[in-house]
């Protein structure tokens, strides 16, 4: 009987021994392992999402491979309510083995071009990003950090100015209007604006429309024109009233967009 324990003690110290020598080297060669991220890349789709790819760049410069990688990333908008998420994954990574990972999330911007914060000023959404995966086939790790996207409005500070009147003939009139904003968004905006020009009863007085195409980091400055009746509008008549705005884009539609005047 001393013998099968004896033999059972013996083994068990060999495996502790393998055990601490497995997790010695496992722990050196995660000395040797390398991951960095590079900068975000963003771009606009033409189905209505905003494209964020993030690149990971691992060196597995030790002796063990890494397995089971996988980055999940999670946006956060002003509130904390989520509005979208992701996971990238590999397999395996061999030791000695150099590798580049796209880790790709989609914003859909209709969901948050339908609020005006979102619209027409800038905010700060949060992104939550986990790593984990297992090294030297043995050991779990995962690491996790968030930081703060800007989002930037497509139609940051629009606004209009103060409404003139210009006689054209004895029978019609011209109203124009200034018409202003900055594209801080990370896209280009390129579309049409709808206006419609109403009186203090609510009757239109006048429709007027605009295209545009602003890049990134751009200013659009431009001025509305409506041509009216006198006898639908008068300078009198611009003392009070209101306008309604509707945008067109190939990403997203919104309106109307109301802006008192007088």
């Amino acid at each position: 009987m001393n013998v099968p324990i004896r033999m059972l003690g013996i083994a068990t110290v060999i495996l502790w021994v393998f055990l601490a020598a497995y997790i010695a080297v496992a722990a050196y060669s995660f000395k040797d392992l390398n991951i960095g991220a590079g900068e975000p890349v963003f771009a606009a789709s033409t189905n209505g999402e905003l494209l964020f790819a993030m690149p990971f760049y691992i060196d597995n410069r030790g002796v063990c491979s890494l397995k089971d990688l996988n980055i999940t990333t999670v946006f956060s908008d002003t509130e904390g309510a989520k509005i979208s998420t992701a996971s990238t994954s590999v397999p395996l990574i061999l030791h000695g083995q150099n590798t580049t990972v796209f880790h790709n999330v989609s914003l859909n911007m209709k969901d948050l071009l339908n609020k005006e914060e979102y619209l027409f000023g800038d905010a700060d959404l949060t992104a939550s990003i986990t790593a984990g995966l297992t090294f030297a086939e043995l050991l779990p790790v995962e690491i996790s950090t968030n930081f703060t996207y800007p989002w930037g409005a497509p139609f940051y500070g629009f606004t209009f100015g103060q409404p003139s009147f210009r006689l054209i003939n004895a029978t019609h009139g011209s109203i124009i209007v200034p018409v202003s904003f900055e594209n801080h968004a990370a896209f280009n905006v390129t579309g049409s604006m709808n206006t419609e020009l109403r009186g203090s009863d609510d009757s239109v007085l006048g429709v007027a429309q605009a295209v545009f195409d602003v890049p990134q980091q751009s200013v659009y400055a431009d001025d509305l024109e409506f041509i009216v009746p006198l006898d639908s509008a008068t300078p009198t008549e611009l003392r009070g009233g209101y306008f309604n705005v509707y945008f067109s884009t190939s990403l997203f539609e919104y309106g109307p967009l109301v802006i008192p005047y007088g």
